[in-house]
């Protein structure tokens, strides 16, 4: 049986290589941030938005899957884990937007430090688990 790939209508995924694995590991360099609270697998995948340049990341609710555009790794580490840390809220505990938290607002309003991700996404842990 064949193994469906991991696909999105809105990012389409980069092939892997040695520059996407680069890519890819400044994800997964996020999620090790949060180690400490021990998350389940999340499986990661980089591409390039499809239709809107504003989207720089996406997740399967609940599913463990996470797509982040190159765009938003462009954007400084600080965008990337204010995104990685809003998806991975998406794809592990099934979280929609909440637009009264920094985190987890539809749009990318507010940039927090990583000790804010950190402290907002631990309420959404404590809260699911």
């Amino acid at each position: 049986m064949k193994a469906k790939h991991m696909q999105t209508k809105d990012i389409k995924n980069f092939k892997m290589s040695d520059d996407v694995y680069k890519l890819r590991r400044k994800v997964i360099e996020h999620i090790y941030e949060l180690r400490h609270l021990r998350l389940p697998r999340v499986q990661v995948r980089i591409g390039e938005a499809r239709h809107s340049r504003a989207l720089l990341g996406q997740a399967s609710l609940k599913d463990r899957k996470v797509w982040i555009t190159k765009a938003a790794i462009n954007m400084g580490e600080r965008v990337l884990r204010n995104v990685v840390f809003h998806e991975l809220v998406h794809a592990i505990y099934g979280f929609n937007h909440d637009e009264k938290c920094p985190l987890m607002q539809a749009k990318l309003e507010t940039i927090l430090s990583k000790e804010n991700c950190i402290e907002h996404f631990t309420r959404y842990h404590k809260k699911f688990n």
